[in-house]
């Protein structure tokens, strides 16, 4: 997906001329860097929080000075800002149309970044579709009401997100700093549950798009970047592992499980109806999730989480 540029938008002027957007802070962030937007020459402010500071400075080598000076970006470093700034706006179409420093649920509500995700099961090729909240629903009330849920998902209980903290996040799934935000990109931006609970794709084709993920990961030497939550998720599913291999060894005798073994097995299954009711076939499909699930977390790094996938 590669970054370009249009002129057919239209900005609503408040406050400051001279400024396109003036840096609203969010949570720690406390270094503020400005840059000219492309298409109208007009300033571009934002903060940057420490993870964002840390990614730009190792890759521009841009020096933050820990008074409350401005950042000024020049040469490569500006053009790259530019380029991720036209990326928000234009290719993702997601615009501030009121200018007031948020996006709302109305202006979220046309931002591309649901995906969906078309499999070639000749070629093993992915191929990802980008929709706004609007293009997946069918009624104004419906794409609203995704938006809410996009929110809750992703931590903002107020039904908005400063355009700052979004920006921050976009530059972190761009792990390269290139300005092209490739699919694999993108679908390491994304929960493991979310796409183990996505139903485009077969269990198989999961696994391969796993594989996949892991590969290029290892590529970009991405492949230690997963955190505690994963590490603890990992432990989760070989102590379910165990359990079914036990169940298994016992032809699916519940009766074999200790009581904490049988809460977590328990936990979660719908398909079970009881403590006492089991059978082979459904725990070799357990068994086979829980492995294809192990495989998926271990691709995964600490991104924000910008893109979702499309239900």
């Amino acid at each position: 997906m590669q970054v370009s540029s249009t002129s057919n938008n239209l900005y609503i002027q408040q406050g400051n001329g001279e400024y396109m957007h003036q840096a609203v802070r969010f949570g720690g962030a406390d270094k503020i860097i400005e840059f000219k937007d492309r298409e109208n020459g007009r300033l571009v402010q934002f903060y940057a929080d420490n993870s964002t500071e840390r990614l730009l400075q190792k890759k521009f080598e841009v020096t933050f000075s820990d008074d409350n000076s401005i950042v000024k970006a020049t040469g490569s470093f500006e053009k790259y800002l530019q380029d991720m700034w036209s990326f928000q706006i234009n290719d993702s179409n997601t615009k501030d149309t009121n200018n007031d420093g948020y996006l709302d649920v109305k202006e979220m509500s046309y931002s591309e970044r649901n995906v969906d995700i078309e499999f070639n099961k000749i070629t093993k090729d992915i191929k990802l579709n980008i929709l706004s909240f609007t293009e997946i629903s069918s009624s104004e009330g419906e794409a609203l009401k995704s938006v809410e849920n996009y929110f809750k998902d992703n931590g903002f209980f107020n039904n908005k997100i400063i355009v700052d903290e979004d920006f921050n996040n976009l530059l972190h799934v761009d792990t390269n700093l290139d300005a092209n935000i490739e699919d694999m990109e993108i679908l390491a931006d994304m929960s493991p549950q979310k796409l183990m609970e996505y139903e485009g794709l077969t269990l198989d084709e999961k696994n391969i798009l796993f594989s996949m993920l892991n590969e290029w990961r290892k590529k970009r030497g991405q492949e230690n970047d997963t955190d505690s939550s994963y590490a603890n998720s990992i432990n989760t599913i070989k102590t379910k592992d165990n359990i079914i291999n036990k169940l298994l060894s016992n032809e699916a005798d519940m009766s074999k499980l200790s009581e904490k073994e049988k809460s977590v097995f328990l936990q979660n299954r719908k398909s079970v109806q009881s403590s006492e009711t089991i059978s082979m076939e459904q725990l070799v499909q357990m068994k086979e999730k829980l492995q294809v699930s192990a495989k998926y977390i271990d691709t995964q790094a600490d991104n924000a989480r910008v893109f979702s996938l499309k239900i």
